[in-house]
């Protein structure tokens, strides 16, 4: 249960909060360019951070004003010998490639993304020593009962990386936290995935089609990744060496697409919202595993409601 304080604040305060903790860390940041890593990127820079950018190998990166750079690299050596130079760091590997259904062109970028590239951070942080990483994976990797059973390549490459990163921490001296993701939404959303889509579909007064009413879906404001990720980096500076922790980010209470729906009726009644399938049971659709062990030391602070709220009456511009 929220207290009055933490319920208050839902509704007025959308702006991720940086723990104290994290003051004396650099806080090295992969896929700085995505959507998470770029909340993630301008939360630590209000603040008054200086975030340290790593981008891919052999890649010149574009200055992000405030920011540290990391310099070209050619491998994991390369990019240990930056880390070194840094004051306490901490990894948040928050780069990947998704696809969720892959054809055979896509395989090299889905290697190269979720689990080439991720190898190599592993590889240089345990050459710099001792470098806690978060290394954000995705619930797709679980079924609804909790066994490991990805639902598609992307989700079966993140599966390897954390599987990865678990023999990093036992054969070098590394530990880290792999943070499991559900859907999110809010702020600017380009991906293309169902949130944005329909707040596409909204500002361009179109309705909006989708498949299923009864499809599970377990929804974070950005705020509350934001945050747990932060969350995370302070839980992996805390564990034993050669300890990795599996933690998942969720919100209170998993709904259906259709649920969505109704909310966004009273929210945006002039949106228009149908769906092929009524059902508002369907034992056949993947489901989320409601009982993965949530990450320590963090709760989700925005109502789905409010959420959702800002994100399609406000502009949610951040």
């Amino acid at each position: 249960m929220l207290s009055l304080k933490r319920r208050l604040m839902t509704m007025s305060h959308f702006s991720p909060v940086v723990p104290d903790t994290l003051a004396n860390h650099t806080i090295c940041v992969t896929g700085h360019g995505g959507y998470v890593g770029r909340h993630v990127v301008s939360t630590l820079i209000s603040a008054g951070h200086t975030p340290f950018l790593i981008g891919r190998i052999d890649t010149v990166q574009t200055p992000v004003a405030g920011a540290a750079m990391a310099a070209p690299w050619s491998d994991a050596h390369a990019l240990s010998r930056q880390l070194m130079t840094l004051d306490a760091p901490v990894v948040l590997n928050i780069a990947g490639h998704f696809v969720s259904r892959h054809s055979a062109t896509d395989i090299p970028a889905l290697v190269s993304g979720n689990l080439e590239y991720p190898l190599t951070i592993f590889e240089a942080a345990a050459d710099a020593g001792d470098t806690p990483i978060v290394n954000v994976g995705t619930s797709w990797e679980f079924s609804d009962k909790g066994t490991p059973t990805p639902a598609n390549l992307y989700a079966q490459l993140k599966a390897a990386n954390a599987q990865t990163l678990e023999y990093y921490a036992r054969t070098r001296a590394l530990r880290g936290v792999n943070l499991k993701l559900n859907d999110t939404f809010g702020g600017k959303d380009t991906r293309g995935k169902v949130m944005g889509a329909m707040r596409d579909a909204w500002l361009a007064g179109r309705s909006m089609q989708l498949r299923s009413w009864a499809q599970p879906i377990n929804l974070l404001h950005i705020t509350d990744v934001v945050e747990g990720l932060f969350a995370a980096a302070q839980r992996a500076t805390q564990l034993p060496l050669q300890t990795v922790d599996t933690a998942f980010l969720m919100h209170d209470e998993t709904v259906t697409l259709g649920a969505i729906s109704e909310l966004l009726a009273d929210i945006v009644p002039e949106f228009a919202i149908d769906f092929d399938d009524r059902r508002h049971e369907d034992s056949s659709l993947r489901g989320v595993w409601a009982d993965g062990p949530r990450l320590m030391q963090w709760e989700p602070r925005v109502t789905l409601e409010a959420g959702l709220r800002s994100y399609f009456t406000r502009g949610d511009p951040r």
